[in-house]
């Protein structure tokens, strides 16, 4: 009974133990810190207000549908000399011609005017409806970028962070080597001292051990400069991004992306072409006349008027001042239509650029497209290489501890001297380090698996 509760424990154990396999292993801390600087990478906000600034402006085009209303006010001193020619007027009773030939005149006015217009265009030739819709796919295109954005920022940023967490590893593996050979120092120098070692042996050790701290310090650079890297991409402190931990186990992938369908890039294309589609239909609709309503109300007051009319006959000058004139209130409404007819090719010239505009979009989008296709391809390759190296890793850990573990007792059996079990020591060092190095690549082509296929930010806010 107890052997098949045993066997049973074994079972879940190795179940639960595929499940963890078949899930994205990115740390809940890291995926928190990169969600953090979306939020204050200058970039991504440059490439938001683009996204705003092509709302407003689809805003702004909606807003001529509606009425336009204006309100003017005018005040102003007229002056004026001319002369006027109108038809003579024969008054037979008193065989006077009235208004024969040309008659100079002068005019002076003070003038106030206060009106207010309302003006709404009735048809456009769908210029507005088609410019608003153009605009919006504009602004969609911009935010995929932003998304776009995002994920290589964030591909950059887990991949960095993962190169902390290998030079973490690495400090592990120069610990255990510097514990062991310590150990065997202590061996050595007692030996001496009792007669049964020389000093070559104990020269070897501390060679060995100067070599592990010329490591660590190396390591030492390697990790400021990555903390420093980090910061520069997330904004934090030295502190929080040493408070960040993890274990360095690779990345297995439960649905192997097969498409780039999801793809910020392509979307953003796709949504231009869209926008350039309305763009044409725009444009050519800027053809068609465009018809509108029109009302207004207006008050206007002439006064302190002087018009005279010089050397008429018999009468001379004519004095036709006025104390003022006004119209309180004028209201006129009604229908416009303004057709441009001809605009020195204008019009035909940009039809035809948006019609390039598609043409190089489309050309772009399918250019894109296989090469992302291609890429993936070669990333999938790349993932499994890596998970294949990752076993035959696994299978050379075991043999260099096996061998470490046999070199040890050999030489305190003296069956070996120092410099054979330094020899299996290093070996043992350099396969560690290269199943570490298999891990970082293996993680580096997952995440780069998934920013091919589009699906990183979607596994971030897993």
């Amino acid at each position: 009974m107890r052997k098949k509760w045993v066997w049973i424990f074994i079972l879940f154990s190795m179940i639960f133990q595929q499940t963890g396999r078949t899930q994205s292993n990115i740390d809940p801390k890291v995926k928190e810190i990169i969600q953090q600087s979306f939020q204050t990478n200058k970039d991504l906000q440059l490439k938001n207000y683009e996204v705003d600034k092509a709302n407003l402006e689809a805003e702004g085009v909606k807003a001529n549908k509606l009425p336009h209303v204006s309100a003017t006010g005018l005040y102003g001193f007229m002056y004026n000399n001319g002369s006027l020619d109108i038809p003579t007027l024969n008054l037979p009773v008193l065989n006077l011609g009235l208004f024969e030939g040309a008659t100079d005149f002068n005019l002076r006015s003070q003038a106030a005017y206060a009106g207010v217009s309302v003006k709404q265009v009735i048809f456009s030739g769908l210029q507005i409806p088609n410019g608003e819709r153009a605009l919006k796919e504009k602004a969609r295109a911009q935010s995929y970028l932003a998304e776009a954005g995002k994920e290589g920022m964030a591909k950059e940023i887990a991949t960095t962070f993962d190169q902390l967490m290998l030079l973490n590893e690495v400090d592990k593996l120069i610990e255990d080597s510097e514990r062991r050979l310590k150990k065997e120092q202590a061996k050595v120098n007692s030996a001496i001292e009792n007669g049964l070692a020389i000093p070559y042996d104990r020269d070897k050790l501390k060679l060995a051990l100067l070599e592990l701290e010329e490591k660590k310090v190396e390591l030492t650079g390697n990790r400021a400069l990555l903390v420093k890297k980090i910061q520069q991409e997330t904004g934090l402190r030295t502190s929080a991004v040493e408070e960040v931990g993890y274990d360095l186990s690779p990345i297995y992938l439960s649905d192997v992306p097969a498409g780039v369908e999801e793809r910020s890039e392509l979307k953003a294309l796709g949504a231009s072409s869209k926008a350039y589609e309305y763009l044409y239909k725009k444009e050519k609709g800027a053809s068609l006349p465009t018809v509108f309503a029109f009302g207004s109300a207006s008050y206007l007051n002439l006064h302190n008027t002087s018009l005279t009319i010089k050397d008429r006959p018999v009468v001379g000058d004519i004095d036709l001042s006025t104390n003022y004139l006004k119209g309180r209130p004028n209201f006129m409404v009604g229908v416009g239509v303004r057709w441009d007819i001809f605009n020195g090719g204008e019009h035909r010239n940009k039809v035809k650029q948006v019609q390039l505009d598609q043409t190089i979009n489309e050309m772009k989008l399918l250019d894109a497209t296989e090469k992302l296709n291609l890429l993936l391809d070669k990333n999938n390759v790349s993932y499994t290489t890596a998970n294949q190296k990752l076993k035959v890793g696994s299978q050379q850990i075991k043999v260099a501890e096996n061998n470490l573990q046999i070199a040890s007792k050999q030489y305190e059996a003296g069956l070996i001297d120092v410099t054979e079990l330094l020899a299996t020591e290093n070996e043992w060092y350099k396969v560690n380090l290269n199943f570490y190095s298999h891990v970082l690549q293996q993680r580096a082509v997952a995440l780069e698996l998934l920013h091919t296929s589009g699906k990183l930010l979607h596994t971030l806010y897993e």
